[in-house]
């Protein structure tokens, strides 16, 4: 029997939002993001047991449109973070991880959104640039005040 040796890490995120009476406005659909260097090296520590902190804590989110680069540690010009609201592991499929934020109407809408990115770990808190940025995504998008974001992260850890 031929055993596959090759594990990849699938980072998918959508936002939906709604109105103040809970109605859907529009919803972007599911995209793929890059997962920073700092993200790979997190599970490699936590499997050589230098940290065992993983947890997706935070959301950010900024105004700089810059690209993304594996190398980045924080957002170009983080703007607003928020503690992540909900995870949950997907009871059918191993290895699969869902986590969302809810930003409020009055919430994140004194700036036009351009990057996101998910911060987990141990040093991981409010203060902006703290934490192990895992993934980092363009998103061009100003955010009012008559609608609510729910930004749902989708992590697969799968045999490839």
């Amino acid at each position: 029997m031929k055993e596959k040796a090759i594990t990849a890490w699938l980072g998918q995120w959508e936002i939906v939002a709604k109105d103040a009476q809970g109605c859907e406005l529009w919803r972007d659909q599911i995209r793929p993001n890059l997962i920073m260097d700092d993200g790979l090296n997190m599970f490699r520590d936590a499997l050589k047991g230098t940290i065992t902190d993983c947890k997706i804590k935070y959301v950010g989110l900024g105004n700089d449109p810059t690209a993304p680069a594996n190398d980045q540690h924080t957002l170009v010009a983080e703007q607003f973070r928020k503690v992540v609201t909900s995870q949950n592991v997907d009871p059918v499929t191993a290895g699969k991880l869902y986590t969302e934020v809810y930003i409020a109407d009055t919430e994140a809408n004194g700036f036009k959104c351009e990057e996101i990115g998910w911060f987990a770990g141990t040093n991981a808190s409010t203060t902006k640039d703290t934490g192990i940025m895992i993934a980092r995504v363009l998103y061009s998008r100003q955010k009012s005040a008559t609608e609510s974001w729910t930004i749902r992260r989708t992590d697969t850890l799968q045999r490839a």
